[in-house]
């Protein structure tokens, strides 16, 4: 029933132990085992109702969406168990609450200072709008630390972007942390993708299940607004 889904996401494993460390290249196995699984369930159902004698057409269609509806429950609950978001969360506040160096050099620091006096006539949105692509990609560690490093009521940003910029500069500091955070993010949207194209699958095939009066056609949808 999810064929093509699963030769999809066997494509998705192939890229991963292509690209991947070997233990993430695992966990995609992993969730491709699972998907795997799920559509062996859905076909071992979907058999049974297709050689259940006693259902009528009407009501082989309605346990056959029951079926698919399971699914899709199933589907998530094996989700939320891969997914690595409070993973990456926890590595990034890890990032950044790395200590800071704090025996800084002379020349750095008034370095720093005369960068803080140019950018303390701009707004927000002008320091993002000439720096902030150099800011969020690291490549620019200097202005960085210079902001970073304001006195406490002499902020240049908002503590939403301090934050991010931390993570910046800590990533440049403890770039083996860094790394390991890079490749979970790589490997979640790879599982993200996988598991979004066996929902939408399951979806579509749902509705085909529908009793047709209420499948709308968009023909129909017109004529009824």
């Amino acid at each position: 029933m999810l064929e093509h889904v699963i030769s999809g996401a066997r494509q998705i494993v192939e890229d991963a132990q292509a690209k991947l460390p070997a233990e993430a290249a695992a966990a995609i196995e992993s969730v491709y085992g699972d998907i795997v699984n799920l559509n062996n369930y859905v076909n071992k159902e979907l058999d049974l109702i297709e050689n259940d004698r006693e259902l009528r057409n009407s009501a082989k269609r309605t346990a056959r969406r029951r079926v698919l509806e399971q699914a899709g429950r199933k589907l998530e609950v094996l989700k939320q168990k891969r997914i690595y978001s409070d993973s990456i969360e926890a590595l990034e506040a890890k990032l950044a609450d790395e200590p800071v160096d704090e025996d800084m050099p002379l020349l750095k620091f008034l370095r720093e200072s005369e960068i803080r006096d140019r950018l303390a006539g701009m707004t927000k949105d002008q320091i993002l709008s000439h720096f902030g692509d150099s800011l969020l990609d690291g490549s620019n560690p200097l202005l960085i630390d210079a902001i970073l490093n304001a006195p406490p009521g002499f902020e240049l940003l908002p503590e939403d972007i301090l934050k991010k910029l931390r993570v910046v500069r800590a990533k440049r500091k403890n770039p083996e942390l860094a790394s390991e955070i890079e490749t979970l993010k790589r490997l979640e949207y790879m599982i993200v993708k996988m598991f979004n194209r066996v929902k939408i699958e399951l979806d579509t095939l749902r509705r085909k299940e529908l009793p047709l009066s209420l499948v709308k056609t968009p023909a129909t949808e017109t004529a009824s607004s």
